[in-house]
């Protein structure tokens, strides 16, 4: 039973209750439950124009246009829209195909549903919207719809699909069973509907199940969930989109070429839904309201094709087509001859020769990582993650944040298999001359829109996360309180910007004085600490130092503005102080999120809902990965030297680095071997209970990013830890967070270095670790793979890969392009996530410790514009043969801007003793 409604009401779903959807009147009563139906198709507007639709021109157009598929392959076929599969007949025919035993995905899917229902429905408020994208198999959605009838209230849960009958049929076997669920059929494609949802104030899940994504390309997907996100979803909605995984080829030919042909049967009713299609808009031109028998025509024949697959391991993706039997002709309705001529300039039949295919779809196979991938592309958050028992398939929940980092990076067709980067990339780059200013993956000036990126990152982190009340707080004594950095960073930037435009301070002038800089007192001695603004005896009032924020930002946005539009050209120094302005910021954005872990947790006011996956199974297997080393690696960031560049005119595709990594020079290595994966709060836990047995003390060793959970009066080790995040404290006995990297500082890090028998890695060893990997990996495609999962010496692997010196011509380029997509940086997550259980990690989670003070390059010169960045904090020469107070930290967190761990030769650096920040460790081992 459903109540209809015409389509010029059908403008908005926001302002309505759930009550508002419920029939008006009874049309029996013994029915629990009614549903309304609301058609949004375009069909159904009575204003509409007699014009080809859309879907017309899509079958036209594409049989008329050879395409290249995505993912590298070079050959083009004619192609009919996908949307065919699924009419009334080809829904019914799917619908078989999921009780096939060779179909798997229903199978794992369903189990996926019963087994982690719970958790799903946990992420699922009262009082808001479930919306699924297409009805799907009733057996799934009355899995999600029992729990939430039983478990949640106020929930109204919103079918979308093309075709009324299938609503229809859903909403009446769905809507008398669950009494306090509301259900809405609606009716249109999700571009007709989803834009409705974006006034809605109610919180909202959308539900995409099954396996559709995979009908899309890498840059479809994307972009599908992208526009998905901006029409329909708000800070905090969720979106829970199922992807089928890689696996056996044979297990996955089996799925889509079934023995009772029921999946050919399937494709090959796309060509009788086109026939149908045809005849219904020629009896439309012909004034009629349906097909009539004179006007049934038959643009295929389809006895003359059949259905044929393959599957590609190394792109992860099954191919369909419609293969001609014999020679056969597409026919045009002479009715639409016209309108043919018009789209592609011929209205003759189209002949199609025996043998030539019709793609008509896709359906790709996801990596382990892929899902990571995604959420980075699109600007979503990835909170969590469902699989079966066979890691055939997985359910993937994904957030919107109240703000990213980072405008979204473009991805490559290979970005959601394990790797982010194929070896054409490795080839274009040997093809090009070794040019350390040359053209990179960013811009010398950070854009326009990562600045306001950045910008809402950093607002939703002090003007949200923290409360207006904890803002002269100081969680951690050695730092000032909170509302000086909100004054520092503006006033920072416009000392800059007041340098590059050879203008005055913004006002009040005296906030520069105030906020210019901050305190870093040493932890073992507070009496000694670098020079550092005056502090004034009352500080600003917030709402005056957000109003002198904005001034400063305007300032920014017009010289960007001005720059970006009339492609002005600028002299190096006021570039400099912008591109400076630009990393300060993002640096000093990690620094207020370290100091807010250490606030009481009850006042952190979480940015965005997170659920952390229980701990199952043992700690990853160690592993370690092997170099050679030798005479040749060169470090550090060659052709930006601020005193020659002095007065001169920026070159295009200069790449800035501060005064700390420059000059670059040539280094040796010894041969040595290094852990595959950083320390985790599992094994560190492991660690302590260990020494708390012995006669030595766990005084000092307990990490500050831990928190105590509960805890036996008998003993510290005895109870459960929590791992500090703004998102909540995990367990680190119960939940994932025993898989994360453990943060520490340098002196504990070497303690457990001690206790193992093994060494943190130099500063040279991390990174020609770390880049040597990343580039490895690149290379490591179709046949390579074997080969490198074998290979004992990753050095020795290059050599064999590419010719002499070419690793090193790499290597020199001032940004890693290999970093694996999925690293979790730039607020990829606002937490740690598990280390790899196989592979390596190298850039994400947290920084990593060496054991290399922190001094300067031969040949440093202190920055100009900056002279105290690196300068006030070298230790003394007579320090370097003993402990010193600076240690280098190499990588970056997940709350790292991707332009800085990115960059390969910029240096972090920390105290040993210093224990809050985001940083963990490695070990190295004799080779």
């Amino acid at each position: 039973m459903f109540a209809s409604i015409d389509y010029e009401t059908a403008t908005s779903i926001a302002p309505k209750s759930p009550d508002a959807y419920k029939a008006s009147s009874q049309d029996s009563v013994d029915a629990p439950s009614q549903y309304q139906f609301i058609d949004f198709r375009a069909a159904a507007s009575p204003d509409r124009q007699k014009r080809m639709p859309p879907i017309v021109e899509q079958i036209i157009t594409g049989l008329t246009t050879l395409t290249e598929l995505p993912g590298g392959s070079t050959a083009k076929y004619r192609t009919l829209p996908t949307l065919l599969l699924y009419d009334n007949a080809g829904l019914e025919l799917f619908d078989r195909i999921t009780y096939l035993p060779e179909y798997y995905l229903t199978n794992c899917e369903i189990e996926v549903l019963r087994t982690h229902i719970d958790s799903i429905v946990d992420q699922i408020p009262d009082d808001s919207d479930v919306i699924e994208l297409g009805c799907g198999s009733l057996r799934k959605t009355q899995i999600l719809l029992d729990a939430l009838n039983q478990q949640r209230s106020g929930v109204t849960y919103y079918a979308i699909d093309v075709m009324p009958q299938p609503l229809h049929d859903s909403m009446d076997s769905l809507a008398p069973k669950f009494a306090n669920v509301s259900f809405v059929a609606l009716c249109g494609t999700y571009d007709e509907v989803l834009t409705h949802f974006k006034k809605s104030t109610r919180r909202k899940t959308l539900l995409w199940l099954g396996s559709s994504i995979g009908n899309f390309s890498c840059d479809g997907a994307v972009k599908f969930l992208t526009d998905i996100s901006d029409s329909a979803l708000a800070a905090n909605d969720a979106v829970i989109v199922g992807m089928d995984k890689q696996k056996a080829p044979e297990i996955i030919m089996a799925a889509y070429h079934d023995s009772q042909d029921i999946t050919a049967k399937f494709e090959l009713n796309a060509l009788s839904h086109a026939n149908y299609i045809f005849s219904s808009y020629v009896a439309e031109l012909n004034g009629s309201l349906s097909a009539s028998d004179e006007c049934n025509v038959c643009t295929f024949d389809t006895d003359k094709f059949r259905y044929t697959g393959e599957y590609d391991e190394e792109v992860g993706r099954h191919n369909a087509y419609l293969e001609a039997l014999e020679d056969t002709l597409v026919k045009w309705p002479r009715e639409i001859a016209s309108q043919v001529k018009e789209l592609c300039g011929n209205d003759g039949n189209l002949m199609l020769k025996r043998g030539e295919r019709i793609y008509v779809e896709s359906s790709h196979k996801y990596g382990d990582g892929s899902a990571s991938v995604l959420a980075r592309s699109t600007g979503l958050t990835h909170a969590a993650q469902w699989q079966d028992s066979r890691s055939y398939y997985m359910l993937n929940l994904f957030r919107k944040p109240p703000a990213t980092m980072s405008p979204p990076p473009a991805i490559e067709s290979s970005s959601l298999s394990k790797w982010s980067e194929p070896i054409h990339r490795v080839r274009m780059m040997l093809q090009q001359p070794l040019d350390p200013g040359a053209p990179s993956q960013y811009p010398t000036i950070p854009t326009l829109p990562e600045w306001r990126h950045l910008w809402s990152a950093w607002d939703t982190l002090v003007l949200h996360i923290i409360p207006r009340r904890c803002l002269h707080d100081r969680p951690i004594d050695l730092r000032h309180p909170f509302i000086f950095y909100l004054g520092h960073v503006p006033a920072f930037a416009d000392i800059h910007m007041a340098a590059a435009e050879k203008a005055q301070l913004t006002e009040p002038q005296s906030y520069a004085q105030w906020f210019e800089r901050g305190i870093d007192p040493n932890v073992e001695n507070l009496s000694i600490c670098h020079s550092h603004s005056e502090v004034p005896a009352e500080w600003p009032l917030l709402d005056d130092i957000l109003a002198y924020r904005d001034r400063v930002r305007a300032r920014f946005t017009n010289w960007l503005s001005a720059y970006e539009d009339g492609g002005r050209r600028v002299q190096a120094d006021a570039t400099r102080h912008v591109w400076m302005a630009f990393e300060h910021e993002a640096l000093h954005f990690e620094t207020l999120l370290y100091m807010v872990l250490q606030m009481k947790p009850d006042d952190i006011r979480a940015p965005i809902e997170a659920s952390f996956a229980p701990l199952s199974g043992r700690l990853p297997r160690e592993s370690w990965i092997r170099y050679s080393g030798g005479s040749d690696s060169v470090f550090g960031l060659a052709g930006d030297n601020e005193y020659a560049m002095q007065g001169q005119e920026l070159r295009p595709g200069h790449v800035f680095g501060w005064d700390n990594e420059s000059p670059q020079m040539r280094l040796s290595l010894e041969p040595f071997a290094i852990r595959s994966q950083p320390i985790t709060n599992g094994e560190y836990l492991v660690f302590l209970q260990a020494i708390s047995g012995s006669s030595e003390s766990v005084d000092g060793l307990v990490p500050r990013s831990w928190i105590i959970l509960d805890q036996e009066p008998s003993s510290l080790l005895a109870g459960d830890y929590g791992v500090r995040t703004v998102v909540g404290l995990p367990s680190i006995i119960g939940t994932e967070a025993a898989l994360w990297p453990v943060c520490v500082s340098q002196k504990q890090a070497s303690a457990y270095a001690k206790w193992s028998g093994k060494r943190l890695p130099t500063e040279v060893e991390w990174i020609h670790a770390s880049r040597t990997y990343h580039l490895a990996c690149a290379l490591a495609t179709g046949d390579r793979k074997a080969e490198f999962a074998a290979c004992k010496n990753i050095d020795r692997f290059l050599d064999q890969e590419l010719k002499q010196g070419s690793v090193q011509e790499i290597l020199q380029r001032p940004y890693d392009m290999f970093v694996p997509s999925d690293a979790n940086v730039d607020l990829a997550s606002w937490h740690p996530q598990p280390v790899a259980a196989d592979g390596a990690t190298f850039i994400g989670n947290a920084w990593e410790w060496t054991s290399t003070q922190f001094y300067p390059y031969d040949g440093f010169k202190p920055s100009a514009m900056y002279p105290g960045y690196s300068a006030d904090f070298f230790d003394p020469i007579s320090a370097h043969t003993h402990d010193s107070t600076h240690y280098v930290v190499q990588g970056g967190s997940y709350a790292t801007h991707r332009r800085l761990a990115h960059r390969q030769t910029f240096r972090n650096w920390y105290q040993r003793g210093y224990p809050y920040v985001l940083a963990t460790f490695r070990l190295v081992d004799e080779y």
